[in-house]
């Protein structure tokens, strides 16, 4: 890979770029993602078990199936490889496949429950145990009390998860019976309860899953969907992009930040990337004759990626201020092939 490309396009620049943008700017979309894999998948084993119901997905800013429908916030980060490697370098982790394929038919679970209202059945309310209105006891999210050596409860992630509410029971059970292994058989044979509610989980299925869901996939409310987020990634991640920037030798934000600007609400302004291809040809031409680069596409390769940054962060420039920045403009690419000229002779000696 020839170096221009190399520097302009290092996984720092990106995640550089990346931290400085908000998260509704993203542009990121489910299809041939991560995700979309792990979707695929988990309604394959849901409805191998019989669950004939598929629930709405959409990027939020975490996982979790919206109380009383059948609408499932994915977290944006993992719909993106490098979203992801920002995501565990800030947090110390990151969910694997199987790992999201198991969170997933826990959130399936949920939406399964709400869709056919099964927490409003006598059984239900029995067999997990619930007092009073089922979704006003939850307690505090990151604080439960639980029995480690509970027989009564399913598993699957070591967290005790089902312990927490009867909801999250419920949607614990629900995952571990729709494993296509049935691994559950084994793991739980010395667990009585737990037992009971798998069998009773797959009783509700039997009943329930090729049944009309009385609350659609689609229908209700979204929680903090991708497009209400206006954070950067920086300021969600409380991640500050030193942690990158001293390593990204490409990157250009900064430098186009200061020779144009965000739309705003002014007026008689013109967007950056028409400046950039009515002069692309004499800005190439004449950055080529000047400095002659060593490597022949490094003034293609900046123009491209300045392309892409003022495209993606909006850039203008005031109309009556078109000579001024065309000037920087030509300055700032003149300026860039010399230093990436003398990366080449560094590398070179």
């Amino acid at each position: 890979m020839r170096l221009s490309y190399r520097l302009l396009h290092d996984p720092a620049v990106i995640k550089t770029e990346l931290l400085a943008t908000r998260i509704c700017d993203l542009k990121l979309r489910l299809a041939g993602s991560l995700l979309e894999r792990c979707i695929a998948r988990a309604l394959e084993e849901v409805q191998a078990c019989g669950v004939q119901f598929a629930p709405l997905f959409y990027l939020s800013d975490a996982y979790g199936c919206v109380q009383g429908t059948a609408n499932i916030g994915l977290g944006f980060w993992d719909a993106d490889a490098m979203l992801r490697e920002i995501y565990q370098e800030a947090r110390g982790y990151a969910r694997d496949e199987l790992d999201l394929v198991l969170l997933l038919k826990h959130e399936i679970g949920h939406a399964f429950c709400y869709a056919h209202k099964l927490f409003q059945l006598p059984d239900f309310r029995k067999v997990f145990r619930i007092r009073g209105h089922f979704f006003a006891t939850y307690p505090d999210h990151n604080h439960y009390a639980y029995n480690p050596y509970s027989v009564d409860h399913v598993n699957p992630d070591n967290d005790h998860y089902a312990q927490k509410h009867p909801d999250d029971d419920f949607a614990e059970t629900f995952a571990v019976f729709a494993d296509p292994t049935d691994a559950w058989r084994e793991r739980y044979r010395a667990r009585p309860g737990a037992l009971r509610k798998i069998a009773f989980v797959a009783r509700l299925v039997e009943t329930h899953g090729r049944d009309k869901p009385v609350v659609d996939a689609g229908s209700g409310a979204l929680d903090m969907p991708l497009e209400q987020m206006n954070k950067t990634v920086a300021q969600f991640f409380r991640l500050s992009r030193k942690r990158y920037l001293r390593l990204a030798e490409g990157y250009l934000d900064d430098d186009l930040r200061a020779l144009f600007r965000p739309r705003g609400r002014r007026l008689n302004v013109v967007p950056a990337l028409r400046l950039l291809r009515r002069h692309r040809k004499f800005i190439e031409s004449s950055v080529r004759e000047h400095v002659r680069p060593r490597e022949g596409h490094v003034v293609g390769d900046l123009l491209d990626k300045i392309r892409g940054r003022i495209g993606a962060m909006g850039l203008v420039y005031d109309d009556d201020k078109r000579d001024r920045a065309l000037a920087e403009l030509y300055g700032l690419v003149l300026h860039k092939t010399v230093l990436f000229n003398r990366f080449n002779t560094f590398r070179d000696t």
